[in-house]
């Protein structure tokens, strides 16, 4: 709840398979007849899990997940190739080579020392003001630059060629269809993510969520999760009187500390009202909700 009385906060949903991300927000809005919702990050339609979502004026505290780690598990389908990277496309290559478990171990190496990858054109990025999937299905001649990626821990759970499952922890803005991919090319053959699941965001587990037809009017706000679990590793000021109505208010208070430039804002109440930068032991507003 926020200070206005008006139901705000997040919601952590397993997203099921066959579903774009905009499909769920539009099934939570008949739910719940909330309007104003937003997620932190997409999941391609046939990928499954966590899905972090804000509703309200929670929506402005989003911002503060967009640089998380993310954790997925998914499944390689080596020796085929499709159009989109995903079980979606059109095949457009094979390959016969039979990759050993050997082969698997020695490229585990060069996964952990990618530095960018290039995001797949069946992908939700703006070319000149449209998106790179409307593009790609126009068959349209355009390419799209790599993106900064990091692997920080990846682990093969079972291989039984074709099918290689890999469980990875990645940087913001890892296409894991890029990823398996460049899989695929390091063993010298072509492959597709055909099954791809999201099990954690930050210090979020998809073991916190909800079943996305659990959330409805009357258990929105008893299954909404509290800011402070959100975003745990944040300092918070808990600020009251008149400090709390000048930060509202858009004026500096004076605050010792370190700087910081992501300080979450609660009055005694433990209600969020925002976040704030501390700098020269002044603390400024710079969301207030």
């Amino acid at each position: 709840m926020t200070n206005s009385g008006q139901p705000s906060g997040f919601l952590l949903i397993d997203k099921p398979a066959g579903m774009s991300s905009f499909d769920m927000i539009r099934q939570l809005r008949k739910q719940t007849s909330v309007r104003a919702f937003g997620h932190a990050g997409t999941l391609d339609p046939f990928a499954t899990g966590l899905m972090i979502l804000a509703y309200n004026k929670y929506t402005r505290l989003l911002t503060l997940l967009e640089t998380a780690d993310k954790e997925y598990t998914a499944t390689l389908i080596l020796g085929t190739q499709t159009s989109t990277g995903d079980p979606e496309g059109e095949i457009t290559g094979t390959s016969e080579q039979v990759i050993t478990s050997e082969q698997i171990e020695d490229v585990k190496a060069q996964v952990l020392q990618i530095k960018s990858l290039k995001p797949p054109l069946h992908s939700a990025i703006k070319v000149d003001g449209k998106r790179s999937y409307a593009r790609a299905r126009a068959n349209e001649e355009f390419d799209l630059p790599e993106r900064d990626s990091r692997v920080f821990t990846f682990e093969i759970v079972e291989y039984d060629y074709p099918k290689l499952v890999y469980a990875c922890r990645v940087s913001k803005g890892t296409y894991i269809r890029s990823l398996s991919q460049f899989i695929a090319q390091a063993l010298n053959t072509v492959g597709y993510t055909k099954e791809l699941t999201r099990t954690a965001i930050a210090a979020i587990s998809l073991k916190q969520a909800n079943r996305l037809d659990a959330i409805t009017a009357q258990t929105l706000e008893s299954l909404s999760t509290p800011v402070h679990i959100i975003l745990p590793d944040l300092e918070s000021l808990a600020l009251k009187g008149n400090e709390l109505l000048r930060i509202r208010n858009g004026n500096p208070i004076a605050n010792q500390g370190s700087d910081n430039s992501q300080i979450l804002i609660f009055d005694e109440q433990q209600v969020c009202h925002g976040y704030a930068v501390r700098k020269e032991n002044l603390l400024y507003p710079k969301v207030n909700i």
